[in-house]
């Protein structure tokens, strides 16, 4: 009886690992559904034939995922494949003459996993896939530069053990060996390891790590092995002195049969106790009696190990603490897809990428009074202008954040001002994107507080809901033209089309038929909640640029605008007073016609500069200017920011944001001024490491009043923008009436 219930148990494994008797047939053999940089135009599925005769595809056709159909003789020899790919040109010059392209697929592949189903001529299904983007369906071919690659041809097609990730570009580019065998092809599925479970980290003790294993041919043995990092940008050494880039050891150890038998059952092994503020980085081999291995995570995925941090939480501060750790050398700054030629809906050659496919770097996140630290593990940390961009997987992300800003500008009132900005736009009802302070370290190294902003792409379109197959541009002052201005970010093939007709349309029409062209394309509530938001900051630059657009898709999408770069705001500007009680930006700025208010002597005797004595002036945007400009919006413009005057932005309401910043970052002025003002090269003091959280006045430091001071009177001039830039406004409103 009990062998019974065993075999019961074991039925749905064995029947998943038995394969078919090899009896010929087109089967779908590798998939690449989701290029990187979402270049769907290299989309592409390979079949093979796995029989040894040849097959005539004519009549066959794709009934599902696909829109294609053979309608004339294709003759697939045996064991040869081909490939049907979305764009045959963009293929082509990506890829080479290397695999038979057949033909394009219409529409195209989704990037969340969907069913591909292949017919023959008389309409019988041949062969299916049910793919996905989540576990256990491998990560690293969902924008991380892999194909889905078959192992088994003839083994199951639905089973995600039969699926797994080629190889990693150096460099991120659309990866995968269409028209060639597959890196991963095998004549036997490995050992399937599924329910891998480890212990929660805890310094001084042993983590335990568990797993099912499971395999017809029986389990021949099953390994943990595991390398120590350091959090401090160096690996652990050999205890007698190794190069200073040699490899972190490697630990292996057997993993021991706690119930089952060989053909299916529960391993075990314990990790010993590891030093505090330390990263694992472990991973399982599998093997049977047949010598097939499989090894999970899989080295090709996007994060080839389960990573954990052993330390203890100490985070009793007010905001959270950010340790950054790059592995090996720094990259270079992100290239931009601006940089690639494009022509029409086809590629011309791409500048290649130097971005790496994938990262080696980690990111620990420790949330205040949280009982857990959060890893981050096979990241990029790219450095950018004043800090760094955090790039996370899209299947591991930070309260719905895919990209992270982490900065500290020249101007430690820029850090204040930006998130306050986006305060008062997320009141407002403007998408806008996550901000906060975090207290931060780099290779070990404490830098103190700095600012973090979310990164507007696909991820955050999504969590504004968003559709992210939607055009987003980066308004650049530098650009020149209406083109060189918006950079694009995404869907590079389909152009500026769009943007282009939208801005002839606003211009060749006035009044009511520029009216009814503004409600037809943009969406109204959006941009006068931002424009009402730039108004009661002074965001100066604002309307001129520093900001995302996004179109949604499809004929009738609508232009929404998404604030950036918030810096110079709350009455600063390029040669603001000191005292930033600049409080009189007028209600005109940024509409078409619009001029800059001189003084007298100015009018008459000219001086001041190019802007009638106004550094702070800027010319009309491309959509601000026509926008504000017409009476029907002006109208409403300016209905809504009176709205925000009365409730939004009042010295009662903006108190919450400003004394919630004030009480949370005052100690990590402390902080800051001790950690980094107070070392002479500029750097930390002596002995201050990972994990050494220090308290707010335990290193002495004169710059510590200094940086008190200046916060102090930062906070107190927000207090005063809000009280004056409101009374200006309103009286501004008053007189326009």
């Amino acid at each position: 009886m009990i062998r019974s219930r065993l075999f019961l148990r074991l039925l749905p494994w064995l029947a998943l690992l038995a394969l078919p008797t090899a009896w010929g047939r087109i089967v779908i053999n590798e998939i690449m559904y989701h290029p990187p940089d979402d270049r769907d135009e290299l989309q592409w599925v390979e079949l093979l034939n796995t029989g040894d005769k040849p097959i005539d595809l004519a009549g066959w056709s794709f009934i599902k995922g696909l829109q294609f159909r053979f309608t004339n003789s294709n003759i697939l020899p045996p064991k040869e494949f081909i490939v049907i790919c979305r764009d045959r040109g963009a293929f082509v010059i990506h890829y080479g003459p290397k695999a038979t392209v057949v033909g394009e697929f219409a529409g195209r592949l989704s990037h969340g996993g969907e069913r591909i189903e292949l017919a023959d001529s008389s309409g019988k299904s041949v062969d299916a896939v049910d793919f996905d983007d989540i576990p256990p369906w491998p990560l690293s071919p969902d924008g991380t530069s892999a194909s889905l690659e078959r192992i088994v041809p003839d083994g199951p097609s639905d089973s995600p053990d039969n699926w797994a990730p080629s190889p990693l570009p150096v460099h991120k580019a659309s990866g995968g060996s269409p028209g060639q065998p597959n890196h991963a092809f095998a004549t036997n599925l490995p050992p399937i390891v599924r329910d891998v479970r480890i212990d929660s980290p805890s310094s001084g003790h042993p983590i335990t790590v568990t797993l099912n294993a499971a395999d017809p041919d029986g389990i021949e043995a099953v390994t943990l092995h595991f390398r120590r990092l350091s959090l401090d940008g160096t690996s652990s050494r050999r205890a007698s002195g190794g190069a200073e880039n040699q490899k972190p050891i490697e630990t292996i150890l057997a993993m021991t049969r706690s119930t089952g038998d060989a053909t299916r059952g529960a391993y075990t092994a314990s990790v010993p106790p590891q030093p505090e503020g330390q990263l694992l980085r472990l991973y399982v081999n599998a093997v049977d009696r047949q010598g097939s291995r499989r090894t999970v995570p899989h080295p090709n995925e996007r994060r080839p190990t389960w990573s954990i941090y052993v330390g203890t939480i100490t985070n009793t501060a007010a905001v959270p603490f950010a340790f950054l750790v790059q592995h090996g050398a720094p990259e270079p700054p992100g290239q931009s897809i601006r940089n690639m030629d494009w022509s029409g809906r086809r590629a011309r050659q791409p500048v290649r990428s130097t971005e790496p496919a994938r990262g080696d770097a980690t990111f620990v996140y420790m949330a205040p009074h949280s009982p857990e630290a959060r890893v981050f593990d096979h990241i990029r940390i790219t450095p950018r202008q004043a800090g760094w961009k955090v790039r996370l997987h899209n299947d591991q992300l930070l309260d719905g954040m895919s990209t992270v800003n982490v900065l500290f500008e020249y101007q430690p009132r820029f850090v204040l001002a930006e998130h306050l900005s986006f305060e008062v736009f997320r009141a407002a009802g403007v998408p806008t994107p996550l901000s906060g302070h975090w207290r931060a370290w780099y290779n070990g190294r404490p830098v103190g507080y700095h600012l973090f902003v979310e990164q507007p792409n696909s991820t955050f379109l999504r969590r504004v809901g968003r559709d992210s197959d939607g055009d987003l541009f980066k308004l650049i002052w530098y650009g020149g033209d209406l083109i060189g201005q918006h950079e694009k970010k995404n869907n590079p093939e389909t152009g500026h089309g769009q943007l282009v007709e939208t801005v002839e349309q606003l211009n060749k029409t006035r009044g009511a038929d520029q009216w009814r062209a503004i409600e037809s394309r943009f969406n109204v509530a959006g941009f006068i909640n931002y424009y009402a938001v730039n108004m009661v900051t002074q965001n100066w630059d604002g309307f001129f640029n520093n900001y995302f657009l996004y179109r949604a898709p499809g004929a009738d999408g609508k232009w929404e605008i998404i604030p950036w770069d918030e810096d110079k705001t709350w009455g600063d500007y390029d040669g603001a007073s000191p005292q930033y009680d600049w409080y009189t930006m007028p209600l005109s700025y940024g509409m078409s016609g619009a001029q800059p208010r001189m003084k007298l002597t100015e009018r008459f005797f000219g001086g001041g500069g190019p802007h009638g004595g106004q550094s702070w002036w800027r010319n009309p945007g491309w959509f601000s200017g026509p926008l504000l400009a017409n009476p029907e919006f002006r109208t409403r413009f300016k209905a809504r920011l009176r709205e925000i005057l009365e409730n939004e932005f009042t010295p009662e309401k903006m108190e919450g944001a400003i004394g919630r910043m004030e009480r949370s970052l005052e100690p990590e002025i402390r902080y800051r001024a001790t950690v980094v003002g107070g070392a002479q090269d500029g750097g930390p003091p002596k002995g201050l490491g990972f994990g050494e959280v220090q308290d707010d006045d335990a290193v002495p430091n004169p710059s510590t009043a200094a940086a008190l001071e200046r916060f102090r009177r930062h906070m107190d001039s927000f207090r005063r923008q809000v009280k004056n830039r409101r009374e200006f406004l309103l009286r501004e409103l008053d007189q326009e009436r």
